[in-house]
């Protein structure tokens, strides 16, 4: 039966009337039995089915659930753990429904098998057992929160998918083999404070069982078995393919546990992708209360149905337990939110009132895009409103104007053609895109899409991500007849300018050693593929074309490109300066001003043509002066040669003289 809308105040009268409030949804081991609860108040009857743990096809035994109020509660024996369980709901309309429990915190290894209406099996595990692992301890950390942090973006398979599985214990692509290659020692190394990890909660379109890698023409267009994550299916449970055994229900739970501890030990943070603004199918929550969970009459949707509807009591309160749950049970550090403008303020509010009372450090950031159909003053929207949670916005003026617009796929940004609008766009962006940065006469981009942040701490600086081309592969699709090492120089000049600007810095795992995504014809949305006018590592893309949108093709295009780094070059004039210039930053404050007043203070423009395109400023901090001067111009620009020359994106150059598009960071003696 689905609900049906009477007036605009219907989902408030419901609320009042139905919501439930009481911390103990889901499943929970008593003393003397499994206690499961699920929120229903208008179903005529629920039953749990119960299934064997070895053959989700045999019913071992169903219990009739009983109404309390507008909730259902089960008693099931304990002997029944380690088993899977379904919801059967009576709607009033004489409709039955099977349901997985929103609240199950492991699943089945669930197969999609191409078909949306499948319904997956929840488990019956205990988070408190010795088999679910040990909860990790709190990540001991000094790092300011509003720019301190430096935030490494990657999917678990693809920091491992390309490696050779003689060379492992561990099945690659999977939470151990992350471990066994030693991932945060190796980020640590690279100046990184956090990992992002695309969504580990568990997804639809996915066989969990078929953990094979998948290379080059072994994909299936939109059923191949490789999944970005952003196809939401349980908010609880883990991803099963991540781990060792997906047949086992506390598996993921105990290694994904003990894969943050690691990361905590080496001073890592660990940062969920969250995706709570649309489910792979809306038959999930619609076969618990249909009519109830998603804004059906949403006129702009984030992907093919309608968003979750965060305002309405329920289902911001599963937003909220479920990213408390693994603050609490997982030492999560931090949440990046997919399409965060779905999201009203007051959700985004709640959750970081209620996280912070848990751990006053965890991070929050999302995208706060002008696509939603909330109005705009409904949600955090970059340029649109700031906020005072330190909730973080991506941006992408910074983006475009280093590397050019995502969304022209063509467009070159300033490091290899000067534009006067990028230009100015880049200029608001060194100070953090801070609103009340007091520019004077300086040309900028006045428009407040550029100078969104009212507070350092919402800057969350990028050159790219997983959505997009990679910086490399945007160098390659946006030029022609430019040498390797003239391409280098490019993309060393790309992360000097990110780098510094003030704010928090985000990159994307690969950044460190020329990360691209060849085209592989066999995976979905192959057809949008970019050409590129170059292959220098003969990874040979189908029809030379580089993706944009990987989100559902083979490991070939996906995967860390390791082999990048046999190359000299790569190793010396990418990798190691890469690491270089993030020890640089994080050792020093100069790109880690905390406050508004601080960039105002300590920063001062020297000298900004836009004629010319010559940018110049100087930052100081405790008695130590720096120098940043960009030029993105055709032509050589002099500066004073006695100045020490701390990096410079030209690998060859001579002092006191700046090439076409060449940035360098100077020693400022104080007289």
């Amino acid at each position: 039966m689905k609900i049906k809308y009477k007036n605009t105040n219907f989902f408030k009268e419901f609320d009042t009337k139905y919501a439930y409030k009481k911390p103990d949804l889901g499943i929970k081991f008593l003393s003397d039995s499994i206690q499961l609860k699920l929120w229903q108040p208008l179903a005529h009857k629920v039953r749990v089915f119960v299934y064997d743990k070895n053959n989700t096809s045999k019913i071992i035994q169903i219990f009739d659930s009983q109404k309390l109020d507008t909730i259902w509660k089960t008693f099931l024996p304990l002997e029944l753990e380690g088993n899977y369980y379904q919801y059967q709901i009576w709607h009033p309309d004489g409709q039955i429904n099977f349901a997985l429990d929103p609240y199950a915190i492991s699943l089945a290894a669930f197969d999609w098998e191409g078909d949306e209406k499948k319904i997956a099996f929840g488990a019956l595990v205990n988070i408190n057992s010795k088999k679910a692992g040990k909860k990790p301890k709190t990540l001991q950390t000094l790092n300011n929160n509003h720019t301190d942090n430096y935030i490494y973006e990657l999917h678990v398979r693809d920091f491992t998918s390309l490696k050779s599985q003689k060379d492992f214990q561990n099945k690659l692509g999977t939470f151990n083999a992350l471990l066994e290659a030693d991932l945060f020692g190796y980020v640590k190394k690279l100046g990184i404070s956090h990992v992002q990890l695309l969504p580990i909660q568990s997804v639809f379109s996915l066989n969990e069982q078929n953990q094979n890698i998948l290379y080059k023409n072994k994909g299936s267009h939109w059923t191949t078995n490789y999944n970005w994550g952003y196809d939401p299916h349980n908010y609880f449970s883990i991803n099963g393919q991540y781990s060792s055994n997906p047949n086992d229900p506390y598996v993921r739970i105990a290694e994904f546990r003990n894969l943050v501890a690691q990361a905590h030990q080496k001073g890592i943070g660990v940062i969920m992708d969250v995706v709570y603004n649309h489910m792979m199918t809306n038959n999930i929550f619609n076969n618990i209360l249909d009519g109830y969970y998603y804004r059906d009459n949403a006129k702009i949707k984030p992907v093919i149905y309608a968003p979750l509807a965060d305002e309405r009591y329920m289902v911001r309160r599963l937003m909220i337990d479920s990213l408390k749950y693994f603050v609490q049970e997982f030492g999560i550090d931090g949440f990046r939110f997919d399409l965060s403008c779905f999201h009203h303020k007051e959700t985004i509010d709640m959750i970081a009132k209620e996280l912070r009372a848990i751990n006053p450090n965890i991070i929050l950031y999302g995208e706060a895009w002008k696509f939603s159909d909330l109005k705009y003053s409904q949600s955090y929207i970059k340029g649109i409103s700031g906020n005072n949670i330190a909730f973080g916005y991506f941006n992408d003026t910074v983006r475009n104007a280093i590397k050019g617009d995502e969304h022209s796929k063509f467009q070159p940004g300033l490091i290899s053609k000067f534009d006067k609008k990028l230009f100015k766009q880049y200029v608001s962006s060194v100070v953090g895109n801070i609103s009340d940065f007091e520019f004077g006469e300086i040309k900028h981009s006045k428009v407040s899409y550029d100078l969104f942040a009212n507070d350092i701490a919402i800057n969350l600086n990028y050159v790219a991500c997983h959505d997009g081309m990679t910086l490399w592969d945007k160098i390659n699709t946006t030029t022609q007849n430019i040498s390797f090492l003239q391409r280098i120089e490019m993309y060393r000049q790309a992360l000097m300018m990110t780098v510094f600007c003030q704010g928090r810095q985000f990159v994307l795992a690969g950044t460190e050693l020329l990360q691209s995504k060849p085209c592989d014809i066999s995976g979905e949305e192959a057809d949008k593929c970019v050409f590129g006018n170059y292959d220098d590592f003969n990874e040979q893309p189908d029809n030379n074309a580089w993706h944009w949108n990987s989100y559902k093709t083979t490991d070939y295009t996906n995967g860390l490109k390791w082999l990048h780094l046999e190359n000299r070059d790569v190793q010396k004039y990418v990798f190691d300066f890469f690491k270089k210039l993030n020890k640089f930053r994080q050792q020093t404050e100069f790109f880690r001003l905390s406050t508004n007043q601080a960039i105002k203070e300590n920063l001062k423009f020297q000298i900004v043509d836009q004629k010319r395109g010559i940018l110049s400023l100087q930052i100081k901090v405790n008695k130590q002066t720096v120098e940043v001067i960009h030029n993105f111009s055709d032509s050589e620009f002099s500066y004073d040669k006695d100045k020490k020359v701390l990096f410079s994106s030209k690998i060859n150059y001579t002092k006191g003289i700046l090439q076409p598009h060449h940035s360098v960071l100077l020693e400022v003696k104080n007289g």
